[in-house]
């Protein structure tokens, strides 16, 4: 009897000894945005202490797992990084976080004349996003689910909510990539040159006529100057 009084005396004196050694975890959350307030939907939230990483959702919102004194840093492209150290022990602690614009430079690649504007932008953001673009898409039920009726999908899997933002995300990539080289080559400077337009007349030429991904992709630089004059030509005769 005596002997296992002090085994469960000696445990308690142990488990009191390495209490301390367990971190208690808080849960950091927050809005992202700019000076502007303009949310920043799908940035980077790392956490430098324990590997952990996480993205804002559409609406600029983000959470992540921290113990006190763990480092936070905030990543968003075109925008200066962001560091918050963890200042709770345990609970919630509400932080938002306000961005700041960057210079477009990447860095560990060597940027010469041979690459526009548009591909280092680009080649910028495949690096900051590739950790997630390059996860391979989860199949249904592992892959092993019989065709046909009776099919059973796997909760834990391709409908997962991490699944589901992270497919959410590489679609949203996608569209961003278009859009972003439709503007570097149907540029306010380009339509001005080719039509003569200024201000408000600019602004509504290129918005009546934004052109589509594929006639970008597919037009020369000659071409799409023969392109802007014809839209520029019936634009008019419309009575603009």
């Amino acid at each position: 009897m005596k002997v296992l009084l002090r085994a469960i005396a000696l445990g308690g004196i142990l488990s009191m000894a390495f209490a301390p050694l367990v971190q208690a975890q808080v849960t950091v959350t927050g809005m992202i945005s700019d000076s502007n307030k303009l949310v920043l939907p799908y940035a980077t939230i790392s956490n430098i202490s324990s590997g952990k990483r996480s993205l804002s959702d559409q609406g600029g919102f983000y959470k992540i797992s921290a113990s006190r004194n763990d480092r936070l840093v905030f990543t968003f492209v075109g925008y200066k990084p962001d560091t918050l150290i963890v200042g709770q022990s345990s609970g919630t602690q509400t932080t938002n976080i306000i961005m700041e614009p960057a210079g477009k430079f990447l860095k560990g690649v060597e940027v010469t004349s041979q690459y526009t504007p548009y591909q280092r932008d680009s080649m910028e953001r495949r690096q900051q996003y590739g950790y997630i673009l390059d996860l391979p898409d989860q199949p249904l039920a592992g892959g092993s689910t019989p065709v046909g009726a009776g099919i059973v999908v796997s909760p834990i899997t391709r409908f997962s909510k991490k699944e589901k933002q992270k497919r959410q995300f590489k679609k949203n990539y996608e569209e961003m990539e278009k859009q972003k080289f439709i503007d570097s080559r149907f540029t306010p400077l380009l339509v001005n040159k080719v039509t003569g337009l200024t201000g408000d007349s600019l602004h509504l030429f290129m918005r009546d006529n934004y052109p589509d991904y594929g006639t970008m992709r597919a037009l020369a630089n000659n071409d799409l100057l023969y392109w802007i004059t014809d839209k520029y030509k019936a634009w008019v005769k419309q009575g603009h």
